[in-house]
């Protein structure tokens, strides 16, 4: 905006600028930098953003909340096999699976190559079998329909207490000991040895 004289009358001279571009190229970016590029779903940064406010609200709130630490198990082995192609699409699968299975209220987030998580809103620790449950079934129900591997998942969850004041990266590193306890022991979601212990016992 700048003076100038119109006829001898004083005025001003002013631009405007349609920055609505910027604006969305910028929500562009923001949503870029939080969202895995393989399979839609929230990449670390984003996951651990989103959860850290849902943890702020529900702390709050005194409203009960599940996390769900989750390692696709013999990655190796698939890509090994059948390259890293079909390792890709292991972690498709994987995700859509996650998405199908929990609510669309509930934040998911591939965090790392083979690692997933799952922060359940409003979930009672009561719930937590139930959850289970639900993912073995979308699991057996994908292995039945492919002869070339199974989709298998060792799992750790825990529960957040609001008087606790937890950080979900605390959270994160207790499911994730649980989850390799489940490894450990052999305890996959599949209910059964994944083919690698199979093929080495």
């Amino acid at each position: 905006m700048a003076d100038t004289n119109w006829e001898g009358d004083s005025a001003l001279i002013a631009t405007l600028r349609d920055v609505t571009d910027n604006v969305q190229l910028r929500e562009k970016l923001i949503s870029i930098s939080l969202t895995d590029e393989l399979t839609g779903l929230c990449n670390r940064r984003g996951f651990l953003t989103l959860a850290q406010q849902q943890l702020a609200l529900a702390n709050r709130s005194k409203g009960e909340v599940l996390l769900l630490y989750g390692d696709l198990d013999d990655m190796k082995w698939i890509n090994d096999n059948f390259g890293h192609h079909e390792g890709d699409r292991a972690l498709i699968e994987t995700a859509n699976i996650l998405k199908s299975t929990f609510r669309e209220s509930d934040i998911i987030g591939r965090i790392g190559g083979d690692e997933f998580a799952v922060l359940m809103l409003e979930a009672p620790v009561s719930s937590a079998e139930t959850l289970i449950t639900r993912l073995r079934e979308k699991l057996a129900g994908r292995n039945a329909q492919t002869v070339h591997y199974r989709l298998s998942i060792s799992v750790g969850i825990v529960h957040y207490d609001p008087e606790s004041n937890y950080t979900i990266d605390k959270m994160l590193i207790e499911a994730d000991k649980l989850m390799y306890e489940q490894k450990r022991d052999k305890r996959h979601l599949t209910g059964e040895k994944s083919i690698y212990e199979q093929e080495n016992n």
